[in-house]
């Protein structure tokens, strides 16, 4: 939806936000029978209930309850500090902080980056550090969420940090927060045969910008294709990825049409197209790429301007719009479906994973096949490495006691970085010894699956200790041999001079 169409819904419902005015709705079902009922009960319950609440909380629970009443599993009521939460962790990429990524480990919350040119970085802190107190309040026992709230705040206030090192030596730094611009690329690299990769992990108020500077980057350094990963990726800003897609496309193409009870409104590319036509391309995807990554997903397969590789996508198909409400609440509400440029409607419906029925198919700009319906189905299809029984019976047994296994796993994957040299591989010994801890801590791991899944605990040590020990390009590239999606699409890229010669090997792929 455009930001002129978002701001004509905000305004609609701000006008009609007053539902409640001295006790009586306000509106034409005023008579109704819902009425009398609604207004029966919250009048017995504030006078005679043993636990009530006060009449503003009785009057949140009430619009609370219109919003789940409705059919819209997106529709969410915000207060200002939930609001403010969310875009923080999920649309913004810009807040009030002081330029850390953490992780709780053990009992202390630690320092897993440090972003560069934050008041953090630029006070010595290190990666590593324990986060002791936070404005003479000790952090023991803190979760990773309260801490990013107590460090997190306006630009420009103060706040008093102690962290304590490595080797016990503690320090305490007065940082004012600043506004901090956390990239959605974390890293670009050059892949084997020129084929460079761009990361996109989520969508921001800046990821446009971001994965064209990563663009411009890769093609400098002579980059002959691109890999744009989306996988994982739960999505975000429409605008953004409007923007987003513009990197790829000509100037005035049509990236998404948005059907609202409104009417139609097409958002087209804006330009400028940073990525050089020629330059061969494929998308990453999986079952959590979703919203406005599949925006960006089905604009270049329907363009026949990227090779679509991975998993179907998990086909979220709605726009929600955020409305403005008094004292500072936000309704976020669904409000429209959105189409991909050949006119595929992805959304996935309950009856989708029911039913048989084949998917609606349309054609791409130069004739190929796409379906509509259940997400973006990827033109070639690879899933990820299949584990045995016996490792899927650990996986479940960890995923059962997630809490206990990411405290026990990242406790000592921090204590083995620094045996982390370049080119090091786990050792038999750490994981008996990850195993030793994990059942002290009471995972219940039978005999019967250690030796059979030695490998596959190895291999989860080792993406935690990378983790820790590498940086985020170091990490990856350690793992590239493990990916398949990704494998597949490097060596199709390094065979294929045009787009035209990708799809064409894919074609005899398939």
């Amino acid at each position: 939806m455009s930001r002129l169409s978002l701001k004509r819904a905000a305004l609609a419902l701000v006008v009609a936000a007053p539902l409640f005015l001295g006790g009586f709705i306000v509106g034409q079902a005023a008579s109704g029978h819902g009425y009398r009922v609604f207004q029966a009960v919250f009048q017995i319950v504030s006078r005679d209930a043993l636990d009530s609440v006060s009449t503003d909380q009785l009057y949140e629970h009430a619009a609370r309850g219109i919003v789940t009443g409705i059919d819209d599993q997106y529709a969410e009521l915000f207060s200002r500090a939930d609001f403010e939460r969310f875009n923080r962790n999920t649309l913004g990429n810009r807040y009030g902080g002081i330029g850390l990524r953490i992780l709780r480990v053990g009992d202390w919350v630690t320092v897993y980056r440090v972003l560069p040119g934050g008041p953090a970085e630029r006070a010595g802190v290190q990666r590593g550090d324990k986060i002791v107190a936070v404005n003479d309040s000790s952090a023991r026992g803190w979760s990773s969420d309260r801490a990013s709230g107590e460090l997190t705040g306006v630009p420009g206030t103060p706040v008093r940090v102690t962290f304590e090192r490595r080797d016990g030596q503690r320090y305490t730094v007065d940082l004012v927060r600043a506004v901090i611009s956390a990239s959605a690329v974390p890293f670009t690299t050059m892949l084997e045969g020129g084929v460079g990769y761009i990361p996109l992990q989520r969508f921001s108020d800046r990821s446009a910008a971001d994965v064209m500077s990563a663009v411009q980057q890769l093609q400098r350094q002579g980059a002959r294709s691109l890999v744009l990963d989306l996988r994982g990726n739960p999505g975000g800003s429409l605008e953004q990825a409007v923007s987003l897609t513009s990197v790829f496309l000509q100037p005035g193409q049509p990236v998404v049409t948005v059907r609202s009870r409104r009417g139609d409104d097409t958002l087209r590319a804006s330009g400028p197209m940073v990525a050089r036509a020629t330059i061969p391309m494929a998308v990453l995807i999986d079952g959590l790429s979703a919203s406005a990554s599949e925006i960006v997903a089905g604009a270049l397969q329907d363009y026949d301007r990227a090779l679509v590789i991975g998993t179907t996508s998990f086909g979220k198909g709605l726009v929600q719009g955020a409305y403005q409400l008094p004292d500072g609440w936000v309704l976020r509400l669904t409000t429209a479906h959105w189409f991909t440029p050949s006119g595929r409607l992805i959304q996935r419906t309950r009856a989708d994973s029911l039913s048989n029925a084949p998917r609606p198919e349309f054609r791409t700009a130069q004739g190929r096949r796409v379906l509509g319906g259940g997400g973006i189905t990827p033109d070639i299809e690879v899933r990820g490495d299949t584990l045995t029984t016996l490792e899927a019976s650990l996986g479940r047994i960890l995923n059962q006691n997630f809490q206990t296994w990411t405290s026990v796993v990242d406790l000592y994957a921090s204590e083995l970085e620094p045996l982390a040299v370049e080119g090091y591989s786990v050792r038999p010994e750490w994981r008996e010894e990850l195993l030793r801890r994990l059942r002290e801590a009471g995972v219940a791991i039978p005999d019967s699956l250690v030796a059979p899944t030695a490998r596959y605990l190895e291999r989860l040590l080792d993406t935690r200790i990378a983790g820790f020990a590498l940086s985020d390009s170091a990490a990856f590239l350690r793992a590239v041999p493990r990916d398949r999606a990704l494998g597949q699409a490097t060596e199709l890229l390094r065979r294929a001079g045009t787009q035209r010669e990708l799809y064409a090997l894919a074609a005899g792929r398939n």
